[in-house]
């Protein structure tokens, strides 16, 4: 890891993976040209997507031929996609941006800075936007976190519940991604993949940066199609390889209690049951999913959500957890008036 912070600005690539959502490649792209930061390199990485990707990159390509298009021939899923893109640029920065997502223009400009000033960060991120079918933004994520950096360490702990990001539109430092060979490339990991990779990193010592300002854009579905239900078998079994191959090892090797892991893993044991009256669930697969919400961690309460699912009462349940986060909204917002985001002093003081 570097000792020094960069005495020059930082060189930048921004990083777009997509799949079957060329009606949004454009506003994508465009937020992406339209940073005031300069951009170095521009790649766009299609995982073989059957829509008209092809042909409307093609257009874009014409207009802005700086851009680099790759086209996988075969579909390697989100984390095997993302993996190569990350891996082309020659940059000191790379910015993972989704192709249905948009960045504010000053968004590279001011997360730039704080890599520079903080050498030992190998991400920076940000409050965001939620964006709806209409483009309007009904929601705002934060996080109720207030210091500027945080150490790996620290990550490590912070992190422990889940991944502490308002969204995965993260500007990364290029040695941090190398460092950890990426996300892993196993087809069956379509989701928790930035956690994964950010637990992995804080566990090699590297921290990250965070500004509570709203600088890009996250698209939120409304999900009538229950796409989130088909994800949730491979979202437990993720979770599951995460805390037994991640973090309960390296809480043990630092000599920390694993009774927190254990309170996590029990919590969302039981946030996942809510999926367990997805009609695209077979007879055998609730067998299967009750199954992994055991293995993830049994308990009297994770008894009692399944109980719950299985008289229907699921719907009373979701209703429930979204008040919750609406009230959760409203107390960040209260506390981020009462404490405002504090700056933490750099290991080496940025030179001028």
């Amino acid at each position: 890891m570097p000792d020094t912070p960069e005495s020059k600005p930082l060189s930048v690539a921004i990083c777009i993976g997509t799949y079957n959502q060329s009606q949004y490649l454009r506003a994508s792209i465009e937020s992406a040209l339209a940073q005031t930061y300069p951009i170095s390199e521009f790649w766009v990485a299609d995982d073989a997507s059957t829509d008209d990707t092809q042909a409307v990159m093609a257009e874009i390509c014409r207009e802005y031929p700086h851009i680099r298009f790759h086209s996988q021939p075969k579909n390697l899923a989100l984390p095997g996609n993302l993996s190569w893109l990350l891996a082309q640029p020659k940059t000191d920065l790379i910015v993972r941006l989704d192709s249905d997502d948009r960045l504010e223009p000053n968004y590279v400009a001011v997360l730039a800075e704080l890599m520079r000033q903080y050498p030992q960060a190998a991400f920076a991120h940000c409050d965001v936007g939620e964006l709806d079918k209409a483009n309007q933004r009904p929601r705002i994520r934060r996080l109720s976190r207030t210091k500027t950096f945080e150490s790996g360490e620290e990550a490590l702990r912070s992190n422990a519940s889940g991944y502490r990001t308002a969204a995965n539109c993260i500007l990364y430092r290029a040695q941090a991604l190398r460092e950890v060979n990426y996300y892993i490339p196993n087809l069956d990991w379509r989701t928790c993949e930035d956690w994964d990779m950010v637990l992995r990193m804080a566990a090699k010592g590297w921290g990250n940066v965070y500004t509570p300002q709203v600088l890009s854009n996250y698209r939120v579905w409304d999900d009538a199609q229950n796409v989130r239900a088909k994800r949730k078998m491979s979202e437990v079994m993720t979770n599951i390889a995460i805390y037994k191959n991640t973090l309960i090892p390296e809480y043990r090797k630092r000599n920390w209690s694993i009774a927190p892991l254990e309170r996590n893993m029990r919590s969302r044991a039981i946030a996942f049951a809510d999926a367990l009256d997805s009609p695209l669930f077979s007879a055998e697969d609730r067998v299967q999913y009750k199954a992994l919400l055991r293995e993830l961690y049994p308990s009297k309460a994770l008894d009692f959500a399944i109980a719950l699912a299985d008289l229907g009462l699921n719907p009373l349940v979701r209703s429930w957890a979204r008040t919750r986060i609406r009230t959760k909204d409203i107390v960040k917002v209260v506390l981020r008036a009462m404490r405002p985001n504090r700056p933490s002093q750099p290991a080496h003081p940025a030179v001028p």
